[in-house]
């Protein structure tokens, strides 16, 4: 009896052995089911492409056409009559000083022109009666106009207008405050259209002219431009050269001061095979892509000749047409087996 159990144990063993091996041998590696499938990749048709080389920077958007309103006097800002964002006309009056600021003698000239003007507007009568001559109204009118100018330059240093029509983009006093001759207090733009300045580095500026390509970028907005000006000397305090770039709106909105990434396409190549520089494989100082070729990679060396950091412009090596593995890559092996996955 005893061996009869032991006879049962063994079979039962035998037969779990066994089952387990069936259970094992139904599952496969990685590798396996890889080598029996091909290994998942994703491929793109070669095309002819545009390759450029661009500078790129971060710049503040302002308007296309700017103005400041600038302080003519050393006094306390009396009132601001504008905020950020007003749309305004030219000639407005958006910040005053007192009318009896000391430099400005604002009170005196309208003084002196309501007196010209009495004494213009009398003489006129008078001559046209006969009574006086006409140089005698010609003295009086030249003091009238005299008058004039001196009151509308008064005037001009009291009360600080708009000097173009646009939007208010920038205030930089309050009431109160005290301002100095020359102070911009505040600035003007248009908006029919967008300027960022740039400082680019004298290495860089012999690659860019008026004309040059930009684009500027803003969260998901895009404008084309172009530089507009470029300074012909260094800037003495960044050592870089001032480079303007102008941008027509196009019905997009970008809030005036936003940073935007401008980049300057100073070399525009078309018709070119262009490639990413991470699809690219560097051996002993040759330069590699995977090609699909009947579901087989197939390891290709290219030259490339231009270089813009992010891609390479292949000029030999690649066709249009051929479909090049984008990803995937560093599973790959020479004449490896690939199942392109769309």
């Amino acid at each position: 009896m005893k061996k009869k159990y032991i006879l049962i144990i063994l079979l039962s063993l035998a037969l779990l052995l066994t089952a387990c091996g069936r259970k094992s041998s139904q599952f496969k590696t990685l590798q396996q089911i890889q080598k029996e499938q091909g290994i998942p990749v994703k491929v793109k048709t070669v095309e002819l492409e545009t390759f450029t080389q661009e500078l790129t920077y971060n710049a503040s958007m302002g308007g296309k056409e700017e103005s400041n309103g600038q302080s003519l006097v050393s006094e306390v800002v009396n009132s601001v009559n504008a905020k950020v964002g007003d749309r305004v006309s030219a000639g407005q009056i958006i910040v005053t000083f007192p009318r009896n600021t000391p430099s400005a003698q604002y009170e005196q000239a309208l003084t002196a022109y309501n007196a010209a003007k009495t004494a213009y507007e009398r003489m006129r009568n008078l001559y046209a009666n006969g009574a006086i001559s006409r140089q005698e109204l010609d003295n009086v009118e030249t003091q009238y106009k005299v008058a004039e100018a001196n009151l509308n330059a008064s005037d001009k240093m009291i009360n600080v207008r708009a000097p173009i029509s646009g939007i208010i983009t920038n205030i930089s006093v309050s009431p109160g405050d005290r301002s100095y001759p020359g102070q911009n207090l505040f600035t003007v733009s248009t908006t029919n259209g967008y300027k960022a300045k740039l400082m680019v580095a004298d290495r860089d500026a012999m690659k860019v002219k008026v004309g040059t390509p930009a684009i500027a970028t803003w969260e998901n907005i895009t404008l084309n431009g172009r530089v507009s000006k470029i300074s012909l000397a260094l800037d003495p305090y960044q050592k870089a050269v001032p480079v303007e770039v102008t941008f027509p709106s196009n019905g997009q909105r970008i809030s005036f001061g936003s940073t935007a990434q401008i980049r300057l396409q100073y070399l525009i190549k078309p018709n070119c095979i262009v490639v990413n520089r991470e699809y690219v494989v560097n051996e002993n100082d040759k330069q590699y892509v995977w090609i699909n070729q009947n579901n087989h990679a197939i390891k290709r060396e290219i030259t490339t000749g231009l270089d813009n950091q992010l891609q390479y412009e292949v000029t030999s090596g690649l066709e249009p047409g051929e479909q090049l593995i984008v990803e995937g890559i560093s599973l790959l092996t020479d004449n490896a087996l690939i199942k392109v996955i769309e």
